[in-house]
């Protein structure tokens, strides 16, 4: 869990927390059993090749995506990258968030 404060609020030294790296956060959203979706602009790349369609090359894809425009706006954002195209949008857009 990370806190965020609110704005001009302090944090005591002790309990505040680092953002999160986006290449090494373990709080990413892992698709799994429960339900739960992988959120595009917070998980690591092997957190990405869990999500079916999603192989080794396509994660990078993804993160040197993310790395060049900064965080995914729209999940439709994920068509600008070379090899994703409206058949495969459609299929990794159920197990994908923002």
């Amino acid at each position: 869990m990370i806190y965020v404060p609110k704005q001009g609020a302090t944090t005591n030294d002790q309990t505040a927390v680092a953002p999160a790296d986006p290449q090494t956060s373990l709080s990413a959203n892992v698709s799994g059993a429960n339900g739960s979706k992988v959120n595009l602009n917070t998980a690591t790349k092997e957190q990405l090749m869990q999500v079916d369609g999603i192989g080794d090359k396509k994660a990078t894809k993804i993160i040197e995506y993310r790395q060049q425009h900064g965080s995914f706006k729209q999940l439709s954002e994920l068509k600008d990258i070379s090899g994703i195209g409206d058949k495969t949008y459609q299929k990794l857009s159920k197990s994908l968030t923002i």
